[in-house]
């Protein structure tokens, strides 16, 4: 009986955590752009931050580590690489509109004054 409910207890912690990550949005997986062009497994950096795109707002949120205090965005087209935002947000927590952007793929690359770059990819289909 007790492994019932150990399992009954595991499974609702993590139903209630999957709807607090849908609420925020679909993650974005970041990666570290390593300096000095090699392509080896950096650890994380402790001014990496959370990157999510809301689909319900239409809102890229940077959800960071508040180490540094700012970061810098750009928001590329990853068919023409032409750059469609450049902003910078808070090293806390921001949040980016993008609904006027049209549906496709984009790079986000956000930089960070440590001088640590991060790249990721994400659609609005």
């Amino acid at each position: 009986m007790n492994n019932k409910l150990l399992l009954f207890f595991f499974f609702t912690i993590s139903f209630c955590f999957g709807i607090n990550a849908d609420e925020a949005g679909n993650l974005i997986r970041m990666h570290q752009v390593p300096k000095g062009g090699t392509h080896h497994n950096l650890p994380q950096a402790a001014d990496e931050p959370d990157v999510y795109y809301n689909t319900d707002n239409q809102t890229v949120i940077i959800d960071g580590t508040g180490y540094v205090s700012y970061y810098d965005v750009v928001i590329e087209s990853a068919t023409s690489w032409t750059v469609m935002i450049s902003t910078q947000v808070s090293g806390s927590y921001d949040t980016i509109d993008i609904s006027s952007l049209p549906a496709g793929m984009y790079c986000i690359t956000i930089d960070s004054p440590t001088g640590n770059s991060y790249e990721g990819f994400f659609d609005t289909y």
